[in-house]
């Protein structure tokens, strides 16, 4: 499968951002490559709010590069390009999945819908409105520049 970047690009991000966790001994290229592929696969998972259409249609695998794409500036994004946004977005989604494996794509017990969790005097309970799945504000807000708003969503500053 291919993936966004590659494991020079997350080294140098990860390194410049102190993320030890990337570079530690214990973890294997092996292991940093399948984090790479299953965060690949995660960022591609935004397909419906991202701008414009497959350069090479339904045959290509990844979501990018795509034409007739531009960022939330109006800005044209060139029809072989992937967005700098989109490598660094993996780079942070790939350190969670390196961390904990699965993390970014759990199975949700009955889909996720918890109204209200307990155990012992601890309580949790969520909004009605509130997501099904954890929402990762640092890999958010690196893909705020190239994202198309949700339908019928609002726009903050932390998420699109």
């Amino acid at each position: 499968m291919s993936i966004y970047g590659d494991l020079e690009g997350a080294l140098a991000y990860h390194q410049a951002r102190g993320n030890v966790a990337w570079s530690a001994d214990s973890v294997t290229d092996t292991q940093r490559a399948a984090a790479l592929t299953r965060a690949t696969s995660w960022v591609d998972s935004y397909r419906s709010r991202l701008p414009g259409r497959k350069a090479d249609g339904r045959g290509q695998e990844l979501e990018w590069p795509r034409v007739g794409a531009a960022d939330a500036e109006g800005n044209e994004i060139a029809e072989d390009e992937i967005p700098i946004e989109v490598e660094q977005a993996t780079y942070e989604a790939a350190l969670r999945e390196l961390v904990e494996p699965g993390s970014l794509f759990p199975d949700l017990e009955r889909g996720g819908a918890v109204k209200r969790l307990k155990a012992g005097s601890v309580e949790v309970e969520y909004a009605d409105s509130a997501s099904l799945t954890t929402t990762f504000t640092a890999i958010e807000a690196i893909l705020e520049a190239i994202l198309t708003p949700a339908s019928g969503a609002t726009v903050d500053l932390l998420r699109v």
